[in-house]
């Protein structure tokens, strides 16, 4: 993404600064999503080679994280959002957070975008040391900048270009005067390829991108620079039509499309090789079937020479070959005939039903390699279709799991769950809740158990009393005022065998008092029950 649509978003977030936020929100591993309080979300999409920055008014629901680092961006960016700032027009943009609160105050944290193309990269700092990143930089990719946990960030090296926001118009002519339109983007900062065609469109074919620019066609391309400069986004697409960042968001759905399919694709791959791979060890364990039946005829034909309780034993075959014959030592010599006969019938009959087997996966695979080869060229119809016939396959037409409990989200967009029976209790305490999730239950009186799930973050204490609340109003103590809350971390809830459904211990437990509250209030959105 270029210095000058950077520069233009950042101008449009500035009034809203500093601004309380929601939690993050990912969509994938490269999208991270934060709400403002002020009203849009601000998107910063990690996508190599198109890494982009958007305020957009669109919000998908929080869900899981993807990464390791995005597990860090929810711990410790956590506090509102103070401050944004783009060095001169380059294509990094750092964002300061204030302190975060919850059990333990999280610290002022930095968050540095590098929209840098293919080496795009997003980089948690305090006090300028790394604390994690998106893309590890060592010293096998850059020698001379890395990007390491514990190491000081270094930002990309300095330049030198006029920056056309502050230029004049006699100096933007000096500075253009006998250059060519491709040659704009060395000189000028904030311009990249985009703007460049742009630049080359609004002034005309009789310019071109090879041509000196000099008298009147110096002044077009003077007063065209001040017109993209003073409207980057809605210039780029009133001239080149469809404006690029929706042709990217158009290309990165339908990639996102693709990889689902891939990965649907490759994994039924994996199972059909398996399944082929089965069947061939099957077969070939059935070539011993004749070996077993061999030696089974000599215990028939030679009982006596068979000891009792004896594991093994060295009968001369028919041909005078000395075989040595596995005993089960609790079987005569007849029983273990037998055996050995049962075996050889068995592993005859798995490798008919494997030679079944692989008629049917043979086939299954050769379709899907050609399935995964032409993944490329699939419209979206064909996708789809893939997606829904290989989705359904994989899931075998099982009905989706129930969801447990009543659930709200806080303002913060904390997930917050509630019992609705000793069942659902016990549901959401033993097995839905992570050890650092906060439980909250109504003390003294019976009720629901509440859950907070965390998902890796400190949970802050408005958060905290916002579920007391609720654990309250869920509760036999629904009626009163001033309800007493006892609230821990669910590694600190255990119970007893044999203690009744939905009942649990609790330690190291806090109290807080508050107003009962059956459902939240308009403004927090409610996720089912």
């Amino acid at each position: 993404m270029e210095g000058l649509l950077l520069a233009e978003i950042l101008n449009e977030l500035e009034p809203l600064l500093p601004t309380e936020r929601l939690s993050w929100r990912f969509l994938d591993a490269q999208t991270y999503i934060l709400p403002l309080a002020a009203g849009p979300s601000l998107w910063l999409l990690n996508r190599p080679p198109n890494p982009r920055l958007e305020l957009r008014n669109d919000l998908p629901p929080s869900g899981k994280s993807f990464s390791g680092f995005q597990d860090q961006v929810l711990a410790r960016a956590a506090g509102g959002l103070v401050r944004a700032e783009q060095s001169l027009l380059d294509r990094v943009v750092t964002f300061e957070f204030g302190a975060g609160g919850g059990f333990v105050e999280s610290e002022p944290m930095a968050l540095v975008f590098e929209l840098t193309g293919r080496n795009c990269n997003l980089i948690l700092t305090r006090n300028g040391i790394v604390l994690g990143a998106a893309r590890r930089v060592g010293a096998d990719i850059n020698r001379y900048r890395q990007i390491r946990a514990g190491g000081r960030y270094q930002p990309p090296p300095p330049y030198t270009k006029l920056d056309p926001r502050f230029a004049t118009a006699p100096e933007l002519r000096r500075a253009l005067e006998g250059k060519t339109v491709r040659k704009l983007r060395s000189i000028i900062d904030g311009i990249g390829p985009v703007l460049t065609k742009t630049l080359g469109v609004m002034l005309g074919p009789d310019i071109g991108g090879e041509e000196p620019l000099a008298g009147e066609m110096l002044d077009r391309a003077v007063a065209a620079l001040e017109a993209l400069v003073a409207a980057p986004r809605r210039v780029v697409a009133d001239t080149i039509g469809l404006p690029d960042l929706a042709r990217l968001r158009e290309q990165e759905r339908r990639a996102k499309l693709r990889d689902e399919v891939r990965k649907l694709l490759v994994r039924e791959q994996r199972l059909v090789e398996k399944r082929l791979h089965d069947a061939d060890r099957t077969v070939a364990a059935a070539q011993t079937a004749d070996q077993l039946r061999r030696r089974a005829e000599l215990l028939m034909a030679y009982p006596q020479k068979v000891p009792a309780n004896q594991h093994t034993v060295h009968l001369e075959a028919f041909d005078g070959e000395l075989l040595e014959i596995e005993l089960d030592p609790a079987l005569d010599a007849i029983a273990n005939a037998q055996r050995l006969y049962a075996q050889a019938k068995k592993r005859e009959q798995r490798a008919l039903a494997a030679a079944e087997r692989k008629d049917l996966a043979a086939p299954r695979l050769i379709e899907l390699d050609g399935l995964v080869a032409g993944l490329e060229s699939a419209d979206d119809r064909e996708l789809t279709s893939l997606l829904e016939r290989f989705g359904a396959d994989r899931s075998g037409g099982r009905p989706k799991t129930k969801v447990v409990g009543l659930r709200f989200r806080d303002p913060r967009g904390f997930e917050i769950v509630i019992g609705r029976s000793a069942k659902e209790n016990d549901a959401i305490t033993f097995r839905l809740a992570r050890s650092l999730d906060v439980w909250l239950h109504v003390q003294a009186f019976t009720g629901s158990h509440v859950l907070i799930r965390a998902d890796g973050r400190e949970v802050p204490f408005d958060t905290i009393l916002f579920a007391a609340r609720l654990a309250a109003g869920h509760s036999k103590a629904a009626q009163g005022d001033n309800v007493a809350v006892d609230y821990t971390h669910k590694k600190n809830v255990w119970r007893i065998k044999g203690m009744a459904p939905g009942a649990a211990h609790i330690s190291h437990q806090k109290t807080v008092y508050v107003t009962p509250m059956r459902r939240p209030p308009a403004g927090p959105e409610a996720l089912g029950g």
